[in-house]
């Protein structure tokens, strides 16, 4: 490469995005570095990984703060005209919105700086109310005017991006999620007829934990056998314990570092989200050979194929959530099935060799 590309988020919370940046760190070596602010479950791990590689920025904050902002725009400006002296030209590739914003305004402003943005998802929804939704769709309008490139994981995202005018001047490719698939085929043959159904995701509004509650109260008081596990953390961890913490079927688990493992040791994988950019953990829970109930919104449809490998749901319908988990947890021959196409599709459609590559050549090309 004739520079470096540099990824920039705001905070290293466990999630797939943060999983993302960690692997292009890794496959970009010596050419890469990556800014982040404060805090977050992968800070240390990062910090530990990639020593004078990782910089830290103190004002840069996910949460909106226009003091912050504005002074994290020069601390962030000013980071990247030091590493410039040291090696030419910049590529700034910005994950999740707060960088994404920040990032693409501070590149604009320096000449030797290209910027690529990755769209993990749009907080741009009818969860929010009105005003913010408007805040954070006219803060992307006006990000994408100082931006040059923008990659979508899920292919829906590009026309709706285009819909609400957002990176009109801009170039758009699709670079879905991906995972190393061999990391997950660890299937568990079981006799037992005891189900158990499975979910990893932080504990926010966005993966509706509060539905997922009460889905899981509901299908463990019609069947014995079932049991529901949540592997992750969140503000919203403690209500749901308290509505569960009756039920010895229904477990939150907190973080966990051993998801294959976990994955092999459940039957289906469920995940009500109420928004998605192309979720990570569908793909690892179909690579597990899993079947998958999920909210039909945004990539997920792209990854999860309706009656093939899972059933898709709207994000709110209580009622079908119960019934598609009822129908796969009477019927372990189509669990089988269903997860036997999932990890064919995983294979060979999102493996990390073959999309990261795309990622990879994107940098090159742009750096010559």
């Amino acid at each position: 490469m004739q520079g470096i590309v540099v990824q920039c988020m705001a905070k290293m919370e466990l999630g797939g995005s943060q999983k993302r940046i960690i692997e292009l760190m890794r496959e970009t070596g010596k050419d890469g570095y990556l800014i982040t602010g404060k805090g977050g479950r992968l800070y240390k791990e990062v910090k530990d990984e990639f020593k004078e590689r990782h910089i830290t920025l103190n004002y840069l904050k996910r949460e909106i703060n226009p003091i912050y902002d504005f002074l994290s725009f020069f601390e962030l400006r000013n980071a990247l005209i030091k590493l410039h002296k040291l090696y030419g030209n910049i590529i700034l590739h910005t994950h999740g919105s707060k960088a994404g914003v920040i990032g693409r305004i501070t590149s604009g402003s320096l000449p030797f700086c290209y910027s690529i943005h990755t769209v993990h998802g749009y907080p741009i929804n009818p969860y929010i109310n009105p005003f913010k939704r408007s805040i954070y769709l006219n803060a992307e309008r006006i990000a994408s005017l100082f931006g040059d490139t923008i990659i979508t994981q899920a292919k829906m995202h590009i026309e709706r991006s285009k819909k609400w005018g957002i990176g009109k001047r801009n170039k758009f490719y699709h670079i879905p999620n991906f995972i190393k698939y061999e990391d997950f085929n660890k299937i568990m043959i079981k006799d037992s007829e005891d189900i158990v159904i499975g979910t990893i995701g932080n504990l926010k509004p966005q993966k509706n934990p509060m539905l997922w509650a009460n889905v899981a109260l509901e299908v463990t008081s019609r069947y014995p056998n079932v049991t529901f596990i949540y592997a992750g953390d969140g503000p919203l961890r403690e209500k749901v314990s308290k509505m569960t913490s009756f039920n010895n079927r229904i477990k939150l688990f907190g973080w966990r570092d051993d998801l294959p493992d976990l994955l092999s040791k459940m039957d289906i994988f469920f995940l009500p989200s109420r928004w998605e950019g192309l979720p990570r953990t569908v793909l690892e829970a179909m690579a597990s050979g899993l079947p998958v109930v999920a909210s039909c919104v945004d990539g997920t449809p792209e990854v999860v194929k309706e009656s093939l490998t899972g059933f898709l749901v709207n994000p709110d319908d209580i009622e079908s959530y119960i019934n598609k988990l009822k129908v796969l947890i009477k019927d372990k021959y189509l669990r089988i099935k269903m997860g036997k196409e999932g990890r064919e599709k995983v294979k060979k459609y999102f493996s990390y060799n073959n999309i990261i590559k795309k990622t990879i050549n994107l940098y090159n090309q742009i750096l010559k």
